[in-house]
């Protein structure tokens, strides 16, 4: 080959390397950068949970063919090295996720990962499938502390012991959730209550709570300072949306201590869930106006608020005569009309934490789009003209209240003692459920009374897939009734048709159906419509103290 030859085909090759491929002799040259596929993962590791930028080797190399497989551009390919490029492909992954955007692969990021390239999402989840009535340890104690989260009541809280009331709660858990009800922990139930999932990992490279918080606020365009708190965010604000979420009567284990962790995230994904919004556990406008966070609240006092004078009429209806001063209040407004608008609410059966005192906070939002909910109103938190008429506000209400709970009256106390209740109103109960009893705890074999004299109208009875277990309807001659659940048996004679008096026996306290104790579900329906809180009627009566067994049958 001549030298002019030899040139001309070094510059030929040259030209292979930069333009990919060169058909020579019918031969095809791939280009370097055409490089064979990275065979599919058919699952995730634990091993990439903790991986941050800095990190290198073979769990690196995983995270980065998971993140290409499910559909996210890892500059550089995987190559091991968890540089800028795989910094920002784990934080474009957690943003589609709708995730805390931090670049660190925690326990929840490697989770939805795993599942995102078809995997079962065991990634760091061992340990826990499989447990079951009889074991113990930090596993079972996790267990507990999530189902308690998710809604679910651990008679004896997470005390790390897999007995009888931790397997009847799993099985409700599973019931809700369509997962069967097994009793014992399958890898559905990991999944579903991100068992064995931190939330973030330590010492994270992400900015600091108050630069994220700021970020994100900014991002939105928001000025609201509670819009971007997320986890990881500390401080007085974190405290004040810990406090409204606990009066929406949602709980955040822990209680109010300004550090937003991951029971406030999973506490706050609960209350997204029940309206309806992304369940990202970061504070957005929505959340900030259902929980009657206003810019306002984070630095001015109800007390000093403009009153409801300067918000009445702002929803653009033409006002009823005597609600014009009510129609437009909201979170922030003070005075008699909140008040008025309080004590119509509770007249109703509703409650608000703190009572009638004349200042519109987060927990009477709450009460009103409760209200709001029952009658098909837009759920707004604010006062709107057709509310307004349906409470009567600014009209005398004594003669209406016939319908509420100002008329129901017990003539006995619904069980024998010793027993114990609180006001669980509308506490979440899964699947977008609120309870709509009172649950009074008491042994099995307690009795249980009519309280008042009526007709029985309706019995449940305890089979597979009934939550309420063995159960009976007391119904009065206006349409009000009373709903007792979970009961034990039924004393002799009561049917469907029979007639008691105040005081008969109905039967007895017991722990069928989806309950995760022995107690009597309570509930009370005035003139035949929807449940009203009976805790404050019930409480006006308690008698849990009372020991002695009052045997009374007249209808037999």
């Amino acid at each position: 080959m001549s030298p002019t030859s030899s040139t001309r085909t070094r510059r030929l090759l040259a030209g292979v390397a930069l333009s990919g491929a060169l058909a020579l002799g019918g031969l095809v040259l791939p280009s370097p950068a055409a490089a064979a596929p990275v065979a599919p993962l058919a699952a995730l590791s634990s091993d990439v949970e903790g991986l941050r930028q800095g990190a290198n080797g073979t769990a690196v190399a995983e995270l980065q063919r998971a993140l290409i497989q499910a559909g996210i551009s890892v500059g550089g390919g995987a190559d091991g090295v968890f540089g800028p490029a795989t910094h920002s492909a784990v934080k474009a992954f957690q943003e589609a996720q709708g995730l805390p955007v931090t670049g660190v692969v925690d326990g929840t990021t490697a989770h939805r990962l795993d599942r995102a390239i078809g995997g079962d999402g065991t990634a760091g989840s061992e340990g826990f499938v499989g447990l079951e009535q009889g074991d113990q340890g930090e596993a079972v104690r996790e267990l507990q502390q999530r189902l308690d989260q998710s809604g679910v009541f651990v008679p004896g809280g997470a005390d790390g012991v897999f007995g009888p009331a931790t397997a009847r709660a799993l099985r409700q858990f599973q019931s809700w959730n369509g997962l069967g009800t097994t009793g014992t922990v399958t890898q559905a139930v990991v999944n579903v209550l991100d068992l064995g999932i931190t939330s973030s990992a330590s010492g994270s490279s992400a900015s600091s709570p108050s630069s994220a918080s700021t970020s994100a606020s900014s991002a939105s365009g928001s000025t609201n300072p509670f819009v971007g708190l997320q986890l990881g965010s500390t401080g007085d604000r974190v405290a004040q949306v810990q406090r409204a979420l606990q009066n929406s009567g949602l709980i955040v284990v822990g209680g109010v201590d300004g550090v937003f962790g991951p029971a406030t995230a999973r506490t706050l994904r609960a209350f997204e869930k029940i309206h309806g919004l992304t369940q990202d556990a970061v504070v957005g406008e929505r959340e900030v106006s259902l929980l009657g966070l206003e810019a306002s609240s984070a630095s001015v006092s109800p007390s000093s608020s403009s009153g409801s004078s300067g918000s009445s009429g702002s929803s653009g209806s033409s006002p009823s005569s005597g609600t014009s001063g009510f129609v437009g209040l909201r979170v922030g407004d003070s005075g008699p009309a909140v008040a008025e608008l309080q004590s119509a609410l509770q007249d109703l059966g509703f409650v608000i934490r703190g009572g009638a005192d004349g200042n519109f906070g987060g927990s009477t939002a709450y009460t009103l789009r409760a209200f709001q909910s029952v009658n098909s109103i837009a759920q707004t938190g604010v006062v709107t003209q057709r509310g307004a008429d349906i409470l009567k506000l600014g009209e005398d209400r004594s003669s209406s209240r016939s319908s509420g709970s100002g008329s129901v009256t017990l003539d006995r106390f619904p069980i024998q003692g010793w027993c114990g209740f609180e006001d669980t109103w509308h506490a979440p109960r899964g699947n977008g459920r609120v309870h709509e009893g009172v649950d009074i705890i008491a042994a099995e074999g307690k009795l249980l009374y009519a309280v008042t004299d009526g007709i029985i109208t309706t019995l449940w009875y305890d089979q597979p897939g009934l939550r309420a277990g063995n159960g009976v309807k007391l119904e009065q001659p206006d349409g009000t009734y009373f709903v007792y659940l979970h009961m034990q048996g039924f004393a002799p004679g009561i049917e469907v048709g029979t007639r008691v008096k105040a005081g008969d026996v109905l039967g007895t306290n017991g722990n069928t159906g989806l309950s995760a104790t022995a107690h009597l579900h309570f509930e009370i329906h005035p003139r035949g419509g929807e449940a009203i809180n009976p805790y404050p009627i019930v409480k006006a009566m308690d008698e849990c103290a009372d020991t002695t067994p009052k045997w009374q049958a007249s209808y037999q």
